[in-house]
């Protein structure tokens, strides 16, 4: 399988023991991604097929609890689009963004509406795209059907491979 690996701060120590195995690494910023580039370097020396990402914050709220809530005002999960320095890309091959939390397809359809209208011109040069996790697809009624083709839609419309975190929803009631 891969390993995709994401935090939203990497101690030094802990990014040296990743970048042996992990297959993606996506960064919560800019900054941290140029903190650690000579580690990235040294790493891709060794293993090119190294995949780097950044998480982005669409700025776009469909949760009803501000805790919860990657895009509430004050929150630093990942990067809102006027904090991009879109001249340090280079190296980053996809976007990561996680705003769900237990919900169906329609908050998915309206998030990814704000990712494309925000971040849309970076996509094409992209390889990937994370859509995060909270998708609660194993929920009776949930749009499995909706959300097969918004995904093959992303994935030709930008030429990019969609990545889910279904989490919970696959482990949930297995206990």
């Amino acid at each position: 399988g891969e390993v995709h690996v994401y935090s939203a701060a990497f101690t030094e120590s802990d990014l040296k023991e990743l970048l042996e195995f992990a297959d993606h690494i996506v960064f919560n910023s800019c900054a941290q991604w140029q903190r650690f580039q000579p580690l990235i370097k040294a790493a891709r020396a060794k293993r090119p097929e190294l995949h780097f990402g950044l998480r982005i914050n669409p700025e776009h709220s469909e949760g009803s609890v501000a805790l919860y809530d990657p895009c509430a005002p004050g929150s630093r999960l990942g990067i809102p689009l006027s904090q991009l320095d879109e001249s340090v890309l280079e190296g980053i091959s996809g976007l990561h963004f996680h705003t769900l939390c237990e919900q169906d397809f329609e908050p998915l359809a309206r998030t990814l509406d704000a990712v494309e209208q925000r971040f849309g011109h970076l996509l094409p040069q992209m390889q990937w795209v994370n859509f995060g996790g909270g998708h609660h697809i194993t929920r009776p009624g949930y749009q499995i059907d909706a959300l097969v083709e918004r995904i093959k839609n992303f994935s030709q419309k930008y030429d990019v491979q969609v990545y889910l975190e279904p989490g919970e929803a696959v482990a949930i009631g297995t206990g």
